[in-house]
């Protein structure tokens, strides 16, 4: 296997090459593609003449740190940590005296590669919010709402915070008030000021509620994948205080994700009549606020708590986290539950609840499920656990069993028949398992149990 020292030894070797030999451009393919010359940025506007194989070193370099460095991994895409190499290397090579023999510069660049790239890395901790428009729940009474690192605001309670903040110049503060208002505005001059208004308008749009969610430590392209996935599972916690968390999700969305408020199917049969069918897949605005919704969102706070644990390990790496297994099968689960919830299809939506569950029994397949529903609501393997009389053994295993294993692995008899009802009692019974574990966890802070 390839060391970093040999590496480095590499790239010397490149770096001469790249002063010598000509750049040939490589022979047309079938696909007529525009071919630069290999060129290393250091990230100050400078560029130096470079080769393939000094590229491929740095790819490799990057490759091996990444790999050493598990703290990297959960703050950096790997394309972005190679940018960062990149730009490592090329600095360290700009200032070196090629007059020098390999031998005597390869600490050096060693040295100054390991410095820089430290460096660039520390840099990188730094609070990023991502904030954009949703639907949550109408109103001012439940706000603000907040879940770890997400927070959910009204609106104008946003633009007031943000401009007590600094975060917004009075001009921007007072333009977006007047947008929201419905109020006509003049064009404006183009400047940085500018921009950040069209921006935010872009982004919450005439959504009444704003989402925040604070960042810290991750990679641009990690703020916004890791952001957006910590806004939805926040909203998936809100939809527990439903009793059919699906259902709720419905009326929640970010305006990221909006697709059309109606769906349509046009249909022919066998004569000249033609039908239609249309359905709404969300709602196209938020829940409307009731009593008992807004009292079961208070009582629930131990509840957003445990989550926002689990959301805060995934948005801010740079955070100690005390109880890494537990956070870890929490945010797998309402993953999954979030997954399951937004799912059309039932039968897929199945194998995602069974997901759900089988995450918080530490991945122990149907017997950790039923011995969790046992630790957790107290029922017993044969002792009926819906309505209807079926058991929980015979339910788990009918979810775990014909709803996710033989449909993964491709024996499934049954995906052509109705999974409403089986799906109905796989997202009861995640929801119970849900709440009741981070019960639990909230009774029993300092363990890193699951069970």
């Amino acid at each position: 296997m390839t060391t970093k020292s040999e590496l480095i030894a590499e790239m010397l070797r490149e770096i001469r090459k790249a002063q010598t030999e000509k750049w040939q451009r490589p022979k047309p393919g079938p696909v007529k593609q525009i071919s630069f010359p290999p060129t290393l940025w250091p990230g100050d506007g400078r560029s130096f003449r470079a080769t393939e194989g000094l590229l491929k070193a740095i790819a490799a370099y990057s490759r091996i740190c990444w790999d050493n460095d598990p703290k990297l991994r959960p703050r950096f895409k790997v394309d972005e940590f190679e940018l960062l190499v990149h730009q490592a290397v090329a600095t360290a090579l700009g200032e070196i005296d090629l007059d020098l023999s390999d031998q005597q510069l390869h600490p050096t660049v060693s040295n100054r590669v390991t410095a820089v790239l430290a460096e660039q890395v520390e840099q990188s901790i730094r609070p990023i919010d991502l904030t954009i428009g949703c639907h949550l729940i109408e109103g001012d009474e439940p706000y603000p709402i907040q879940i770890g690192p997400v927070r959910f605001d009204t609106r104008e309670a946003w633009r007031q915070r943000m401009l007590e903040a600094g975060k917004l110049s009075a001009t921007t503060a007072r333009r977006l008030l007047a947008r929201w208002n419905g109020k006509p505005l003049k064009k404006r001059k183009r400047s940085f000021d500018s921009g950040a208004e069209e921006s935010i308008s872009d982004a919450i749009g005439d959504c009444p509620i704003v989402c925040s969610v604070a960042t810290e430590g991750l990679s641009g392209k990690y703020v916004q994948q890791k952001g957006l996935l910590a806004a939805r599972l926040a909203m998936t916690a809100i939809s527990l205080s439903w009793y059919q968390p699906s259902e709720g999700l419905r009326w929640m969305n970010l305006l990221y994700d909006r697709r059309r408020d109606r769906r349509h199917t046009v249909l022919f049969g066998n004569g000249t009549n033609v039908g239609s069918n249309s359905e709404r897949p969300e709602m196209p605005s938020g829940r409307y606020s009731e009593p008992e919704l807004l009292e079961n969102i208070r009582s629930y706070q131990w509840l957003f708590d445990q989550i926002g644990e689990a959301l805060f390990a995934y948005v801010q790496p740079v955070r100690s986290v005390t109880r890494p297994t537990v956070m870890n099968a929490l945010f797998l689960s309402i993953w999954w539950y979030h997954e399951a919830c937004r799912e059309a299809q039932d039968q897929i939506a199945t194998t995602k609840f069974a997901a759900s569950m089988d995450a918080l029994a530490g991945g122990k397949k149907a017997v950790g499920i039923i011995a969790l529903i046992g630790a957790r609501l107290g029922h017993k393997p044969d002792d009926p656990l819906m309505n209807d009389g079926r058991t929980t053994k015979a339910l788990i295993t009918q979810i775990y069993d014909a709803g996710r294993s033989r449909l993964i692995h491709g024996s499934s008899d049954d995906f052509a028949h109705d999974w409403t009802q089986l799906r109905g009692g796989a997202e009861a019974i995640g929801r119970w398992l849900l709440i009741l574990s981070c019960e639990w966890f909230s009774d029993h802070p300092n363990t890193d149990k699951i069970q």
